[in-house]
C-alpha cells in the first residue's frame, strides 16, 4: 500500500486530487477529505506528499523482495 492519507491531518484543499497525474486519489464530500481511491496506480512520484500542505500524506515505496 503505497499511499497512506493521515484523515485527521487533511483538510480537504484537493491539491493532491488535482496535482496527482495517476489519479490515485478521490474526494470525499461527506468527510470533507481526500481519500486514496486507486493505490495500485501510484507510480511512487512523491509529488501528492511534497505538494500537500498540511503533511498529512506519506508515500511508502514497495519492497522488492530478491530472489535467493
Amino acid at each position: 500500500m503505497p499511499v497512506v492519507i493521515d484523515t485527521p491531518r487533511c483538510t480537504g484543499c484537493g491539491l493532491c486530487l488535482y496535482e496527482c497525474g495517476a489519479l490515485v486519489f478521490a474526494f470525499d464530500a461527506e468527510a470533507y477529505k481526500a481519500v486514496v481511491a486507486r493505490n495500485q496506480s501510484c507510480v511512487d512520484c512523491f509529488i501528492c506528499q511534497e505538494t500537500c500542505p498540511e503533511h498529512a500524506i506519506a508515500v511508502k515505496l514497495r519492497r522488492i523482495r530478491a530472489h535467493d
